[in-house]
């Protein structure tokens, strides 16, 4: 009896079989194994050349879906824009495939509201596809059928069906008419070999779950590596991304490095990506989008656009491109356009630094293909517009693509070029709604790229595992809340309607008996299998499945109690080097360290932060805002306070003008401190929100100046803003001091405030970490107190401390510290304070020289403010305490 065709219930399952030897061929030969929907497939595209049957090209699915969304739209009116019409659409779909797979017929007058409207959405879907010669796939397939029950093609000799856990009534009819044409049909028993020895493994947790499942699969490979394993899981999508980070972990662990995400793995998951999701795709719908819009877009949108691959100069320009977007966060509001900054881009280049030339010169030129192509067209027409504006923004970039990429790419070339199919559906539509409608159809389409021969390790759904032999597996999640499936009947079809026909997930009765057939395939496809599950997730706690009911449950051990050991251990000698980065290279004579007082407010908190930020460079990315930041405004109230004591001549004369008079001083100030931070920034504000800034800015200096008005003592403000630079055991520190009053020749620093975080206690420390004053104090004489200027609207006031009380309100003397603060035996009077200051500060910067550079900090909260924290990494210094803590605990006595 010759090869039967083999119908198969899923697409990897007919690739595996194609992929095998024919039992008892003497050659290589391809079996012949194809599912149920490509060979209907084939025999319709032979009635269409051999006329047969006038049979319309099938919509594909997204077609399909835009089909659906304009026959329910009439019906929602102008409460269309309250509903998810895409969602609406897909459920739709959803019910009329369920309607022809299992020969559903709603009706009668009990019909639910839901249900009427699907009948009427139906209704006005069939008659579009007949007044336009559409129909959908699985109306295609009922045609074939018919044209196979009367007698027409050729039929094999014998086909089977395999991996089937139930039929549809569709599929039955097809057997039927295949059995009927004389053709031997064969149903193929759901198990592949005998039962195999089954035991369950209790996890901790999802995480636990699939680190068992991973170190299982590295070990059994490491004793067996020609073994073909299986990792079955029934929601694959929500474990997917924590179980391939550990089965790459665990079985390529040389390959942490970005030169090899490309490389080939011993792992592969059956299930795909949306095209959209891809890098390169991702990349051209973005630039296709940005050049598409009109409206001004958030400041993240660009930057993604700005650091990701595939267009010019995405590598040669990385650089620059970077510095270009820390420029736009700096400088640019958060809601800003690509013409926007591409105009700051020329500004940056007129004053010398032109980040990435050629990455502007891209997307200008793409903006221009865009901005040219301006009004309605047809699909197919926009796809040859995108074609244009992706080349001339240099896409898909300027190396090399590596395999994944070359896919992904030709995955969205045969996109485009389908656009065309949509010109009568969708009609003449703008740029913005034709790139909308190019992303729909990427995200619905799934991207999977080939894999090169068959790897060790799959990892499957429960339906892509069905008709698989494997040598060992693995069956994860198998908790009583995904196992059996919970039921989702579908929303519009009457659920009565669907229990009865016994329609995949209309019931919990329906799902238990799959699950059952399911579980009852597992433990026939491979002499070895394990069953997991969790115990809890987070404060869950959760269940077994109840199929599990019989079978030995083993604990699992966990994760190694010194895992970091384990990782280490599996590199080779040389391949790691050990590096104290407690210590930094010595300030060499004439290096130049940054940061003023800054830097040795860092040292004081946690050392590493002042060699990293500092010595080395690193710096936060700013986060761009809404209108003005808290730095932005703090900066707004020096400048409309330097301008009020430059224009009234410094003194507290000013508390004797008329109220008039000194509104309109206070508004002056006020206008020309935002005119340099408009000069300074060139940006100008947006008049109404400028309006609103003067507005707070007045009320803000008002309040301020009643504090100043309210001084014992008469007082003349004798410098703003002044700069000046100190020598400290070899560090240069240049700082900028806020304000210098003078009261009866005694010099009183003031430092602008405008947050409500101030400590003045750490400055009897060994350790100050509010510095800018006391340096000041302790390296220039005549200083007799200093002070913190809390600038709040609600609670303006000074904190700090003086030589003497009374100098200026709430400011306390030196020996009138009721809180003890500064211990009257430490600190007997104000010079031996001085000292204090004098010394702390020359410790620490002594440190800095000395190249002092540890993590050591007294309390994480003083980190709160610091710009490089992600190379602390604490995380992992804790995760090596903890491992330490635990090994000497493991071998103590």
């Amino acid at each position: 009896m010759p090869e039967p065709l083999v119908l198969c219930a899923t697409n990897r399952l007919a690739q595996s079989l194609r992929g095998e030897i024919a039992p008892g061929a003497v050659a290589w030969l391809t079996r012949q194994a194809l599912t149920i929907g490509q060979w209907l497939g084939q025999l319709a595209d032979e009635a269409r050349i051999a006329g047969l049957a006038d049979l319309p090209e099938p919509l594909d699915a997204f077609a399909e879906r835009v089909l659906w969304e304009q026959s329910i739209a009439p019906s929602l009116a102008a409460a269309g824009p309250l509903f998810d019409l895409p969602g609406m659409a897909a459920t739709a779909a959803e019910a009329h495939a369920l309607c022809r797979a299992w020969n559903l017929a709603p009706g009668g007058p009990a019909l639910s509201d839901e249900a009427r409207l699907f009948l009427d959405w139906q209704a006005r879907f069939e008659e579009r596809c007949r007044a336009t010669g559409w129909l959908d796939v699985p109306g295609v397939e009922r045609q074939v059928l018919g044209l196979i029950e009367n007698g027409h093609f050729v039929l094999p000799e014998a086909v089977a069906f395999a991996g089937f856990d139930r039929l549809t009534p569709f599929e039955r009819r097809l057997a039927d008419a295949l059995a009927a044409r004389g053709t031997a049909v064969e149903f193929c028993p759901p198990g592949a070999v005998d039962r195999g020895s089954a035991i369950v493994i209790a996890c901790a947790d999802p995480a636990a779950e699939c680190a068992a499942a991973a170190a299982w699969a590295h070990d059994r490979l490491a004793s067996d590596p020609g073994a073909r394993l299986a990792i079955v899981v029934p929601d694959l999508a929500a474990v997917r991304e924590p179980l391939e980070f550990m089965l790459d972990d665990l079985l390529h662990p040389a390959l942490i490095r970005p030169d090899g995400a490309e490389q080939p793995r011993r792992f592969n998951f059956s299930l795909g990506h949306p095209l959209a999701g891809e890098p390169l795709v991702r990349t051209a719908l973005a630039l296709l989008a940005l050049a598409s819009g009109r409206a001004k877009i958030d400041q993240a949108r660009l930057s993604e656009m700005l650091l990701a691959g595939g267009w010019t100069g995405a590598d040669r320009e990385a650089d620059g491109r970077a510095r270009l977007d820390a420029a736009m966060r700096r400088d640019l509001p958060l809601f800003t356009s690509p013409h926007s900054l591409l105009r700051h881009a020329a500004r940056l280049a007129e004053d010398g630094e032109a980040p990435c030339p050629a990455t502007c010169t891209a997307l200008a030129a793409c903006l221009e293909v865009m901005d040219g192509a301006a009004g309605r067209r047809r699909a197919g027409e926009w796809a040859a517009v995108f074609r244009r504006a992706l080349q001339a923004a240099g896409w898909p970039g300027e190396r090399p693509l590596s395999s994944r990429e070359f896919q992904a790419r030709e995955a969205f070339a045969e996109v485009l070029a389908g656009m065309a199919r949509l010109d009568a559906l969708l009609g003449r539509i703008d740029a913005a709604q034709a790139v909308r409608r190019l992303r729909e159809i990427c995200a619905l389409r799934l991207f999977q790229p080939e894999t090169r021969g068959r790897p060790a390790v799959q990892v499957l759904g429960v339906l892509e595992s069905a008709g698989l032999r494997f040598d060992a597996l693995w069956v994860l999640g198998m908790n009583d809340e995904q196992w059996p499936p919970a039921p989702r009947p579908n929303p519009l079809l009457p659920q009565q309607l669907q229990r009865a026909a016994g329609v995949a997930r209309a019931s919990a009765e329906v799902e238990l008996d799959f699950a059952r057939r399911v579980h009852e395939r597992l433990l026939h496809s491979a002499p070895e299998i394990r069953f997991s599950f969790a115990r809890a997730d987070g404060n869950r706690a959760l269940r077994p499945s109840p199929l599990l009911a019989g079978l030995a449950v083993q604990e699992d051990a966990g994760v190694p109690a010194n895992r970091l050991a384990a990782d280490l251990a599996r590199f080779a000698p040389g391949d790691l080097v050990a590096i104290a980065d407690a210590a930094a290279p010595p300030v060499a004579d004439g290096e130049k360290v940054g940061g003023g007082s800054w830097l040795l407010r860092a040292q004081a908190i946690c050392p590493a932060w002042a060699f990293f930020q500092y010595r080395l460079g690193a710096e936060a990315m700013e986060t761009p805002v809404e209108g003005l930041d808290a730095a932005a405004r703090g900066t707004l109230v020096h400048a409309a306070l330097e301008a009020f004591w430059k224009a009234t001549g410094g003194s507290r004369g000013f508390a004797t003008l008329d109220a008039a008079v000194l509104a309109q001083a206070i508004a002056q100030a006020v206008d020309s401190g935002l005119q340099a931070f408009e000069r300074a920034r060139r940006t100008p504000l947006a008049p109404r929100f400028r309006q609103l800034e003067a507005d707070r800015l007045a009320k803000l200096l008002a309040a301020w100046l009643a504090v100043d008005t309210a001084r014992e003592h008469d007082f003349t403000v004798v410098a703003c803003e002044q700069e000046a630079d100190f020598d400290i055991e070899g560090i240069r520190v240049r700082m900028v001091v806020d304000r210098i009053d003078d009261i009866a020749g005694q010099r009183i620093i003031i430092d602008y405030k405008t947050g409500r975080d101030i400590d003045t206690r750490n400055w009897a420390d060994e350790r100050i970490t509010e510095p800018q004053l006391p340096i000041y104090a302790a390296l220039v004489g005549g200083v007799a107190g200093v002070a913190f200027a809390k600038v709040l609207p609600d609670a303006p006031g000074f904190a700090g401390i003086a030589a003497e009380p009374g100098l200026l309100p709430g400011v306390r003397g030196l020996g009138e510290d009721k809180q003890k603060t500064f211990d009257h035996e430490r600190f007997p009077d104000w010079p031996a304070l001085v000292a204090h200051w004098d010394a702390s500060l020359r410790a620490i910067a002594r440190e800095v020289k000395d190249g002092v550079a540890g993590v050591v900090f007294a309390d994480d909260k003083a980190l709160r403010y610091c710009e490089v924290l992600p190379a602390l990494r604490l995380a992992e210094r804790r995760r090596l305490l903890a491992a330490a803590l635990t090994d000497a605990s493991l071998s103590s006595p």
